[in-house]
């Protein structure tokens, strides 16, 4: 390969150093036959005269002296110019297109090699190679229309000649597919899949656009497969990697891109936040959270993850999730402490609540109804957990406890999520509520019955004294004394009234008992 060969061009220089007699060169007879339509039969062969001047420029542009070689062209048109029988024309303007491009002159180049191509004078294989060069400038300069179609006729061309058609032509073609306004991916396929499939050893920019067209295409079922060959081909090219877990994921194969990170985060591929906490949550989606809120607590350590609340809310989750609900607590504490609403104070009251710390449960839900900010879901749900806490905390007897969980589920039932739960609850306390009453009552009833009937028994046997003649001791007089104080006095006092089970806590209302104690 001739290092002065036009940079963009995978092609020898041969074809034109055939055209003055450097090297033999002419078609086959299969190639000169088919393509006939080309081969006009004209000479096929320079000028002496021309062939010299040629000569010397193809030395300067080995020894890659470029501004030598086109000051000598662009004499060798000034002087001879239309006089040139037309091979000698076309084969010096393709070689002034060649200069040029390798100066970058790309304009320039393109118009020579038009030149060159419409004298129809060169063989039919070299025309064809023009065709290329002038596909590959169109491309250069974003002329991406004409590029297509010059690619096209390349192709259509080298095909009916029987000539191989280069992978790179293809890839170039599916390239100008996507690069034109708006992008043609559906035409963009098939030169992209050709060009991946043609190359003799795997070529990343072939792979990365073929996954650029199948991704614009949404064709995950054909893209999955192809990036397991890139993962293969590249296994330290991160993004392959997590694409090709986000195609799995669209598939709905959850399990093969839960693995696909797994093994991608063992290799140190993933490092952005975004890509951790995916993997975190795949972890609580395949039910180990444990897993997961091991890697969140060791990642924010490490300073990977930052320690935000959005955060540090995922994490107490994934604790809770695990069971672990001691390590969830001080976490979703120190969360909720630095919020502006209620909804992080709502989550700890939830936790506490499971962890059977009603009263720190209490103090949470509490703080979250007076800081709000939750939607009506929430807030429902956060007057039913505050009423189960406050519910919780209360001994067989006390009543004002009753009565503030049944204030609280009162303010539950305005919310349609919380209120056939707070209905509930209100119907049980109530019933909890009326048999103590109810017990008390005849348990007070059962003292006074006994009272009567012990000084019944002592009236007659006082009576049955005096018939006697006999007086009572001190001591008995005293005992009845005391029997009758007793009976007289009302000793029924803890049931109270409210014997058809409410109370004025039952009225319910906004009151949500202030932040009345500390967290535990």
């Amino acid at each position: 390969m001739i290092k002065t060969c036009w940079k963009f061009s995978n092609v020898s220089c041969a074809a034109i150093a055939a055209a003055f007699g450097l090297f033999a060169m002419a078609p086959a007879p299969a190639l000169a036959q088919e393509c006939a339509g080309e081969s006009t039969g004209r000479s096929k062969t320079l000028d002496p005269r021309v062939a010299a001047s040629l000569g010397t420029v193809f030395e300067q542009m080995t020894a890659e002296q470029y501004p030598e070689a086109l000051a000598g062209l662009n004499q060798l048109i000034a002087q001879r110019g239309d006089n040139m029988k037309p091979f000698d024309r076309a084969t010096t303007f393709e070689l002034r297109g060649s200069v040029k491009a390798s100066m970058e002159d790309y304009g320039g180049a393109l118009r020579d090699f038009q030149v060159a191509l419409d004298t129809g004078a060169l063989p039919a294989a070299r025309n064809n190679q023009l065709r290329y060069f002038i596909a590959q400038l169109h491309f250069q300069e974003e002329n991406f229309q004409q590029a297509i179609r010059g690619l096209n006729q390349w192709i259509q061309f080298a095909q009916g000649c029987g000539e191989p058609v280069d992978p790179s032509a293809y890839y170039l073609l599916a390239a100008a597919y996507t690069q034109i306004s708006p992008p043609n991916y559906r035409a963009a396929v098939g030169p992209a899949e050709r060009a991946v499939a043609g190359a003799p050893e795997p070529r990343k920019g072939y792979y990365d656009l073929l996954n650029l067209v199948y991704s614009e295409l949404g064709d995950n079922a054909k893209r999955a497969p192809l990036l397991e060959r890139m993962v293969n081909n590249w296994p330290g090219t991160k993004g392959y990697w997590t694409q090709l877990s986000g195609a799995y994921s669209v598939m709905g194969r959850d399990r093969d891109a839960f693995s696909v990170l797994e093994v991608a985060y063992r290799a140190g591929l993933l490092t952005t936040e975004s890509e951790l906490t995916t993997l975190i949550q795949y972890y609580s989606f395949f039910e180990n959270p444990y897993r997961g809120a091991k890697m969140l607590d060791r990642e924010m350590t490490a300073g990977n993850i930052k320690r935000t609340q959005k955060n540090l809310q995922l994490l107490s989750q994934l604790w809770s999730q695990a069971r672990e609900h001691k390590k969830s607590i001080p976490i979703l504490r120190e969360a909720a402490g630095n919020s502006d609403d209620g909804e992080l104070y709502y989550r700890l009251g939830q936790v506490l609540l499971a962890d059977e710390q009603y009263g720190a449960s209490q103090t949470a839900l509490e703080r979250a109804l007076n800081r709000g900010g939750m939607d009506r879901k929430d807030t429902g749900d956060a007057w039913l957990l505050l009423g189960t806490a406050r519910f919780s905390q209360a001994g067989p007897e006390d009543i004002p406890i009753w009565d503030s969980a049944i204030a609280a589920f009162v303010n539950a039932q305005r919310y349609e999520t919380a209120r056939a739960a707070a209905t509930n609850w209100i119907t049980y306390i109530r019933a909890v509520k009326q048999t103590f009453i109810d017990g008390k009552i005849l348990e007070d009833q059962q003292i006074r019955e006994r009272c009567v009937a012990d000084l019944e028994r002592i009236e007659t046997q006082r009576r049955i004294l005096e018939l006697r003649g006999a007086t009572p001791t001190a001591e008995e007089l005293a005992r009845h004394d005391a029997l009758n104080a007793q009976c007289g006095t009302g000793q029924n006092s803890g049931a109270g009234g409210g014997a058809a089970g409410g109370s004025a806590a039952d009225a319910g209302g906004d009151d949500v008992g202030g932040d009345a104690g500390g967290e535990e």
